[in-house]
């Protein structure tokens, strides 16, 4: 009773912190981006020979003989130059970049472009500072955020960790088996970096291979806060969209139990990845693509869900999963949320559980 008083003491205070940050760094971008509004207004414009309005004299972007050609660059800090990503429907793009002052470090730009004409966008933008501000060496680190005077657009950057993300990490390892130590290893960090969040009264709720990075060889951290959420006592303090990410959403997300999505979620998402990892296939897919033959859509993973399909199990696919780590992830990977933990416990302490039970 004393344990679980002090973790809700502390979740609360951690929340009331968050809020704070939250609000303060909503205020610093909207007035930042009101005063650089006023000033546009009277920047010179520059004229083509034809007497067209081209774009202000500060917009345009040139490369100094200081490494490749810029695409942007922030706040005269950082020099934005390749794209990472090419996908239009993304709510912000990742640029390979540079700090002017230290060149040789390449770094990750997440600019989230048209931000302040899009809430979603700005709001995106403000969980993944606010998950990212989170100093534990199994969740992903932010060097610096803002608003770029010039464009207005919104930024974080954060370290290009390598190899990359566990997806291509084993992409580029094709054929290469990999082992039961090894995934344990990925799964332990995986659930110690989530219950440092939910401390901090934050669930993740995209919990995926691409979401999760290997820095070197010996560390895993977990990136892509953008879809987090606050979360207090059994009720999640903001509005969350039915979705997710094909074959890792839980249940609760895709709409097919009427529970809020919380902390128990995000043990679904690692019961996903720990079945992708051991099986080589996402929960669900196997039976999903026996049914209807083809790869499947989001609306075709809830009706599975729906109808109480169940995924097999992993000790029943992988020989050398034992039976009792293949009973642990079935019951993470349930459709009742409160079932993923054992009856009566309290579900701030299911992550903390969860990690000791999977050691």
């Amino acid at each position: 009773m004393l344990q679980d008083a002090q973790i809700e003491a502390a979740a609360i205070l951690a929340q009331a912190r968050s809020d704070a940050e939250q609000i303060i760094t909503s205020a610093q971008l909207i007035a930042s981006a009101t005063l650089q509004r006023a000033r546009s207004q009277h920047l010179p414009q520059r004229r083509s020979q034809a007497g067209q309005r081209t774009q202000p004299a500060h917009a345009l972007t040139h490369s100094d003989g200081d490494g490749p050609a810029p695409i942007m660059v922030l706040n005269d800090r950082w020099r934005i130059y390749a794209p990472l990503n090419a996908d239009p429907s993304a709510m912000a793009t990742l640029y390979k970049a540079y700090e002017l002052a230290d060149p040789a470090t390449t770094v990750v730009a997440k600019v989230f472009h048209q931000a302040n004409s899009d809430p979603q966008r700005f709001r995106t933008f403000l969980r993944e500072v606010r998950g990212m501000r989170l100093h534990h060496p199994h969740i992903g680190q932010i060097i610096d955020s803002g608003q770029d005077r010039r464009s207005q657009a919104v930024y974080l950057i954060s370290p290009l960790y390598q190899p990359g993300s566990l997806n291509l990490h084993l992409q580029q390892q094709a054929g290469a088996s990999v082992s039961l130590k090894w995934s344990l290893w990925v799964v332990d960090q995986v659930l110690a970096g989530l219950q440092a969040a939910a401390l901090s009264n934050i669930i993740h709720l995209d919990i995926k291979p691409q979401n999760i990075v290997l820095d070197g060889l010996t560390n895993i951290r977990i990136i892509d806060w953008g879809m987090s959420q606050l979360h207090q006592a059994g009720k999640s303090v903001s509005t969350v969209s039915p979705g997710g990410t094909k074959w890792f959403a839980s249940p609760e997300q895709l709409g097919v139990t009427d529970a809020a999505p919380s902390g128990l979620s995000d043990l679904y998402g690692v019961g996903a990845l720990a079945y992708w990892l051991l099986t080589g296939l996402a929960p669900l897919r196997r039976e999903l693509e026996t049914a209807v033959g083809t790869d499947a859509d989001l609306l075709q993973v809830y009706h599975l869900m729906q109808a109480g399909t169940r995924p097999e199990r992993t000790d029943h696919l992988t020989p050398d999963v034992p039976e009792q780590l293949g009973r642990l992830i079935d019951q993470w990977l349930s459709y009742t949320p409160a079932d993923r933990i054992p009856h009566g416990m309290n579900p701030t302490c299911a992550l903390g559980w969860a990690r000791t039970a999977f050691g």
